[in-house]
């Protein structure tokens, strides 16, 4: 079960510290660069880290989900959202405890006590907090900001979320139903009785309401990463699983309708650049250059 890197985290400035989170291993921070670490996470119950994020405006503040976010069957798991407010030397949970894999936090870049995070529920079991989540009280009190219709919100969680740089109330989001068995695992409308009700979201008023991306995406997706550039951050990018067409077998990291689309007009409209989608479950991981649109990257068995 080793190996596995969930997130990092950066201090923006000043990029010598930065925070690694493991699947298995809790949490390590470094100040020179990664010439040392340091475990920080070792006293809290869990050891699964799904995602790491600090503060914009408040370095201090680094926000810690827990559970990692594959859908292995090696997977572990985690207890809700942790957040420190000296820079990771102790810590506060803070709620959303059933959550069990969280897949993303952002941080509001002005507002250090403003967070979302994506939460993505139990592998192997129905119900508990899934979807997306939104607190303006470091943590003391979350509102559910997103979530699959009621008839599927038991398995269906928010995979990824991203802000716009330059308007945080501008969010992107991306709902993923997925259920594992011991002797299985499906995803999307494979665990949703054939409901397609996964995709990406798009928000203009902080989460307040939501409109579906469709012109150009396709449908029947699985597992989405999200991306918004600060050179244009009306240019978005997305690696998304689909089965239209047919599922791809997992050795082939090319889809038939999936792969990696691109917007240039905030997600009114996306184009499909690459049919590129290594083994999804396990990574489904885009980011861009921040200072060059063109350069982008994407996570799998070999980064691309």
């Amino acid at each position: 079960m080793g190996g596995r890197v969930s997130d990092i985290a950066i201090e923006p400035r000043n990029t010598a510290v930065f925070f690694v989170g493991l699947a298995t291993g809790g949490l390590f921070k470094t100040g020179d660069n990664g010439v040392t670490f340091d475990s920080v996470f070792d006293k809290q119950p869990v050891q699964s880290i799904g995602a790491v994020a600090i503060a914009p405006s408040d370095s201090d503040m680094v926000w810690v989900g827990t559970g990692e976010p594959t859908d292995r069957n090696s997977a572990e798991w985690g207890n809700g959202v942790y957040r420190s407010s000296d820079g990771g030397s102790t810590w506060q949970h803070v709620g959303l405890e059933n959550s069990r894999a969280i897949a993303r936090v952002i941080v509001h870049p002005k507002n250090p006590e403003t967070a979302y995070i994506a939460a993505l529920g139990n592998l192997w079991a129905d119900g508990g907090d899934r979807g997306l989540f939104k607190t303006t009280d470091a943590g003391k009190s979350w509102k559910s900001a997103l979530s699959a219709p009621a008839s599927q919100s038991a398995r269906v969680g928010c995979v990824d979320v991203a802000m716009a740089p330059d308007n945080p109330e501008i969010i992107y989001a991306a709902l993923y139903g997925r259920r594992r068995t011991p002797w299985s695992f499906a995803y999307g409308i494979s665990a949703t009785n054939g409901e397609d009700v996964g995709g990406i979201f798009k928000s203009t008023n902080g989460s307040g309401t939501w409109k579906k991306c469709s012109n150009g995406l396709p449908t029947l997706t699985g597992k989405i990463g999200l991306a918004v550039t600060a050179v244009n951050p009306r240019i978005v990018m997305a690696v998304v699983q689909s089965d239209e067409g047919g599922a791809s077998d997992f050795t082939d990291i090319h889809s038939k309708r999936g792969g990696v689309f691109r917007s240039e007009d905030g997600g009114e409209t996306w184009k499909r650049t690459s049919d590129l989608d290594p083994r999804p479950f396990y990574f489904s991981q885009i980011r861009i250059d921040p200072a060059n649109d063109q350069r982008v990257y994407l996570l799998g068995f070999a980064l691309l």
